[in-house]
Formats: structure tokens, sequence, C-alpha cells
């Protein structure tokens, strides 16, 4: 479509200034910084791939760009830190999904076409990001028309306005989308299963054993009896490295110093709330007096009975305006509550709205609008075809229908607009979302509502207060600035703070134990060197200091580390070998297992019902090596001797059985089987293999 083909030149123009503001910034901030070279970049690095060094401002504008997405979404101006670390996680992914991706879609042709891509938006079945946003939620059908009405609104305006922003961000997605998928698909067409693979797989499932076995386990040698050198442990670790992989971590010990309120702050505080107690009987204005000296904003929610707290309820249902309890203690604070109204309202209202977007620079064209748009209602146009329209809320597919609202689920000038107004009301209400054009539709049965005002006075730690657990702190850390002076003076019974350990931090973890927001704390473990002593940090309402246990590099587990873990597996081969010994003396001789079991002591042990997917093998419990060796075993033949995870094995298989019950399945059912396996496998396998491959380096903590 033309439409399509207009906007992804204009967002490509869009892209190519930001990306070229971008490195322009970049190119004059190398130049200019103090001794810096265009040529030495490490510290504008946020990653490299394939060995190539992405800068930060290519990932900063991702996240950006998320950012601005994100409060598209939800109205909101300002993003708080939780999501914004789940903005930074996307970008991050996102970047790097581009990088390892473009290259394979280039070396295979991978393309998706402008009429492949106008299918997916406008076609029969839009794409399911299309469809959720313009889905009726109460009947669940797709809404075309809305749909084609936005997509006429986007095409009128040439400026980059928010809808055409947010469009143009979700085109993108089902482009990348859709590439990815082709890339997939090209894959799963490259795996596939044989006849062979089919009937062989068909054969293990359907085949079930039972086995009598004999056991010598590996605790009947003891360990004294097993010599052990440097030279096998370091062989064996050779062998097997890679069975111990580690990924970068730290391991700290850190203190905590929470501050709390002394018995003088709780004095303070009440002696507040009692000296303001005439005042506040007194004021005319409770909202106004609260605002201006409570430790919490007033509360302009008018309570049905019974949403009270249990304190004030029935107190305030029975009392005049003006009536005042307190003061009282609750919930680390003194609190004196006042009567402040007594209505009668609905307890719920149903409502439906337009939302106009307001700007600093189309304020009085936005007013002119809405009072056009509810000249029009009044006249008896159709409000949900206007909502439709004209509205930027997510409501706008249902025709701006909000359902029913209770006081206080909507913002306080939208929910008083409804409250107090009456049935087929139509208002033009301001909001920090913009502008509302609000059609009051039902109102539920007015009762007796109140409007309590509570003055509140937080009992905190005061300056004093703080500053005593900072020279704590302080002094603790001067004193103990090495790691066995810090960790002998936290054992101390004298020592008053509390004592944490974290285990393997990753580079990107942003909590510890006792402390949800302890970014910078993990950031210094990872610049600091091992058992180097923090200075102190200040985070939220605590003072911490941290001594570093550990530092693991990302690679292979140092053998030191492992060394007691390498020497019982060393000790298991030598046992398993003198085990076999014992078994193979006589085992020629032997007429059965019976036979056997009887010339060497040992008790005949059975497993019954083995097949390819047993987990536990009998009574000797997990042994995958010899549910393998049961299924590949012929019938009444002794085995020869089996290394398992408690001991050596020996084994007859007395029965197999088949199950040819579902003689249904053809073989090329069956290999379509093993082909969706395959193909299940491959979106995570494939990306995996290419992470792998792309020896990515991640230095996003030296950031954030």
């Amino acid at each position: 479509m033309a439409i399509l083909e207009k906007l992804r030149v204009k967002a490509g123009m869009l892209v190519a200034i930001v990306i070229g503001l971008a490195l322009l910034a970049f190119v004059l901030s190398d130049l200019l910084d103090s001794g810096g070279s265009l040529f030495t970049r490490s510290k504008y690095e946020i990653a490299e791939v394939f060995g190539k060094s992405i800068p930060y401002t290519d990932y900063d504008n991702r996240v950006k760009q998320l950012e601005q997405i994100q409060k598209l979404q939800t109205g909101q101006l300002s993003i708080d830190q939780e999501v914004m670390d789940q903005l930074r996680t996307a970008a991050w992914e996102s970047m790097i999904q581009d990088l390892l991706l473009d290259k394979q879609y280039a070396k295979l042709g991978i393309e998706v076409s402008q009429e492949e891509l106008s299918d997916l938006i406008m076609g029969a079945q839009p794409h399911p990001y299309i469809q959720q946003l313009f889905t009726d939620p109460q009947t669940g059908i797709f809404n075309r028309q809305a749909f084609v009405m936005f997509m006429q609104q986007i095409e009128s305006v040439d400026e980059m306005i928010d809808e055409k922003i947010y469009y143009l961000f979700l085109e993108n997605e089902i482009f990348r989308e859709r590439r990815y998928e082709k890339y997939l698909n090209i894959i799963r067409q490259g795996l596939y299963a044989t006849e062979l693979e089919a009937s062989k797989n068909a054969e293990l499932a359907s085949k079930t054993v039972d086995v009598d076995y004999l056991v010598r386990n590996f605790s009947t040698v003891q360990d004294a009896e097993i010599n052990i050198s440097d030279k096998e442990i370091r062989k064996y670790y050779r062998e097997h490295k890679n069975n111990y992989g580690q990924e970068e971590s730290r391991d700290i010990t850190f203190i905590i110093y929470q501050v709390v309120p002394s018995p003088e702050d709780y004095e303070d505080a009440e002696n507040w709330i009692n000296d303001i107690k005439e005042d506040f009987d007194s004021a005319e204005d409770i909202e106004h007096f609260i605002t201006m000296e409570s430790d919490v904003p007033y509360d302009a929610t008018n309570y049905s009975y019974g949403e009270l707290p249990d304190t004030l309820n029935d107190f305030m249902f029975a009392a005049e305006p003006g009536a005042t309890l307190g003061p009282y203690y609750e919930e680390d604070a003194y609190k004196i509550s006042r009567l402040a109204e007594i209505n009668y309202l609905p307890d719920s209202v149903r409502a439906r709205h337009i939302l106009l977007q307001v700007t600093e620079s189309n304020v009085s064209m936005i007013f002119e609008m809405a009072d056009s748009l509810k000249n029009l209602i009044e006249n008896g146009v159709d409000f949900s075809l206007l909502a439709m329209t004209n509205s930027v809320d997510n409501s706008a597919q249902s025709g701006g229908d909000l359902g029913w609202f209770r006081e206080g689920d909507m913002v306080r000038s939208f929910s008083d607009s409804c409250f107090f107004g009456n049935e087929g009301d139509i208002k033009i209400v301001p909001t920090e979302y913009g502008l509302h054009v609000v059609e009051i539709l039902d109102q539920s049965r007015s009762v007796k509502k109140v409007q309590v005002g509570t003055l509140v006075k937080k009992v905190e730690a005061s300056e004093a207060t703080d500053q005593r657990y900072y020279i704590q702190a302080n002094e603790f850390a001067g004193l103990n600035n090495t790691h066995e002076k810090f960790i002998q003076a936290a054992e101390e019974e004298s020592f008053t703070g509390q004592l944490q350990t974290a285990l393997n931090l990753g580079p990107m973890d942003k909590s510890v134990p006792g402390i949800a927001s302890a970014r910078q704390l993990v950031s210094w473990a990872y610049q600091a060197e091992m058992h180097e002593v923090s200075n102190v940090f200040k985070i939220d309402d605590k003072y911490v200091i941290a001594t570093v246990d550990e530092i693991r590099e990302e690679g292979f587990v140092p053998l030191q580390d492992i060394r007691l873990e390498i020497e019982n597996e060393v000790k298991k081969q030598k046992k398993a070998e003198v085990l076999i010994a014992q078994f193979t003396q006589n085992i020629g001789k032997a007429t059965s297992l019976e036979s056997l079991a009887d010339d060497q002591g040992l008790q005949l042990q059975t497993a019954s019902k083995i097949t390819y997917n047993s987990s536990t093998f009998g009574s000797a419990g997990v042994e995958p090596r010899l549910v393998g060796a049961a299924l590949a075993l012929e019938q009444d033949r002794i085995s020869i001797p089996i290394t398992g995870e408690n001991g050596v094995y020996i084994m007859v298989v007395n029965n197999i059985s088949r199950d040819v019950s579902d003689v249904s399945q053809t073989i090329e059912q069956l290999r379509g089987y093993i082909e969706q396996d395959y193909s299940a496998l491959t979106t995570y396998y494939a990306y995996d293999a290419l992470m792998e491959l792309a020896d990515i380096e991640d230095s996003r903590r030296e950031f954030f």
C-alpha cells in the first residue's frame, strides 16, 4: 500500500537523522575529550559482537525509543526504575538479535517485501499486534473500520504525531518478527527425520524390559584403599573440562546498618501532632491545611460505610462534619482524622469518553475541537463513531466505553465529573492525560458517603539519627579495612549491624538479600579486587559496607575450586576398576546370574518395566547408563560389568515385550512427530548457537 511505503520512507528518514545526530555527537565528544582519540573508544563501548565494537549511543537510542513507546502506551510522563530496567533489558536483547541476525539474513537473501508487509498489516488476517489494538474487548471482534480510520488519520499528517510514531514502531516489530520466522523456517526445513530414525524411535518407544541385576556399590571399597596422584587429578580435569564451565559472578559479604527512628524521633513526632491539633480542629479549609502540613496528601475519596479502617468507620458515619478523632498511632505514624464532608453519591458509574491529546502548541485548537464534539453529540451524532475516529485512548475501538468503575479508579477530576454529575450529562474534563469529552451512561443508586481528611506525621529518622548510623558505619569501615578484619569484626558479639552474604551475583543483578535496589553495590563488586573492602554506601534507609569474597570470570572453573569434586570422580573410577575385577574373577564360570550371585555372596535384584523414558532403574535409583544398556541387551545374556552412578552392575534381561496396540501410526507419521520436535527446539537452539559463535562481550555494567 502507498501509505505503508510512505510511512516506511518517512521512518527511514527519521532514523537516519537520529543516527546521524548521534554519530555527530559521538565524534565531537571524542574530539573534544582531553587526550582522546577517534581510534580509542573503549569507554564508549556497550558491547562487542563478532569482534565488532558497538557504541553506547546505538544502545541508548534503542532505550530512548522504547521509553517513548512506553510513555505513549501508558500516557505517563515518567517511568519508574523497575520498568526502566525492563526497557533497558528489552533494548539490549533487540539490539543483540539484530546484530546477530542481520548477517544471516544477508547471507541467505531473506527479506520481507512491501506487499508481504502490507498483507500482514492490512490483509484478511492482520498481524496479532494490529488485531490486539483494534479488537472490541466486549465482543472480541476485530474492528476493521476503526483500524482503517486510524490509518487514514496518520496518513493525513506529515509530522511525526504520537499515533504515527507508535504505528511505525509496531510495523517495524512486525517486519523484524517476519524476517526471523523466515530464518527459522529455513533451518527447520533442513532438519529431516529418516525412515530408519523413525522406525528406531518407534522400536525404542514400544520396548519394555524386565531385568535381574547384581550390584557392587562404590561404598564397599574404602577410600583408604585408593591412591590418587596429582597427575591423575589434572588428567581427569583436562579430559572433562567442558563439564565445568562457569558464568561470570561474584560472592560478597556485606553489613547493613538499618537507619531506624530513635526514641527522640518518636517523641518529636508525637509532640508535633499534639501541638498542631488545635489548629487542625479549627481549620476552615481541611484539604488546604492537610496539603500544607501533612506527610500524606489529602484523600478526596468519598467512602461508603465499611470501606474505612475500623479505627475510623463507625466514628465518621455517626459524626457531623468537622468532628475529629485523635491523635492516634497507626502504621508508624501519628494521625488526626477529621470528617470533611458528607455526600450522597452513586457507588459506581458507567461512562464513555473521547480523549484528545493536548500539547503546548495545540491547546486552544483542542478545546475548540472538544466543544465541537460535544455539540455534535448533543445534536445526535453517534458518540461511538466519534470516539473511534478521534480518541487517542485504547478504549476508542469500543466506542470509548469505560464500563463500570468505582470512585478512585479514575483520576480525581474525571472521577468527580462522573460521580457528582447526572446520568446523560456530557462534559469536557481536563486531566493530566489530555482533554476528555465525557458522557455519563449510568449510575448506581446514591448512598451516604464520607470524605475524611487525615493529618499524618510519619515517625522517621531525623538527620541527627541518620548521622549517628553514618558515623557508626564509617567507624566500622575505617577500623576494618581488610577482608580478614572485616569478617572477624562482623562475627564478634559487640557487632551491631546485620551480616549478609550474596553468592553468585551476576554482572547485571540489581538486588541482594535484604536490599532491593542494590545496583550500585553490584557495580562496585565488579570493579573491586579480590578481598577489597568498600567505602560506605547509602542505599535507601541503609548504610552498607561490603567485601569481595570470590571473583569468578567467565570460562572454566579453576581446578583448585573443584579439586575435591574431581578427586571423588577419580576415586569413583578407581573403585570401579576394583569392583569390575571382583566381578570378573568368576564370571566366566557362572551359568546364570543366580549362580554368580551365590558365588560372590550378592543379592539378586529386579528392575521391572524399564522403557526408553524410564528415569530410574529399580531400587538402584537414577542410573541412565543401566537403562540404555538394558534396552540394548539381548534376552537371557549376562552383560559385562557396567559402571553406573552408584556402583558397578551386571544384569540379565529376562523378558522383552513390545506394545503393538497403536498400529495406526505409520512411519510417515512418526517422522512427522520427530520433525515437530526438531522444529520446536529450533527457536531456542539456533539463536543460542549464534550467541555462542558471536562471543558477545557485555559492558552494560560499566554504564549503569
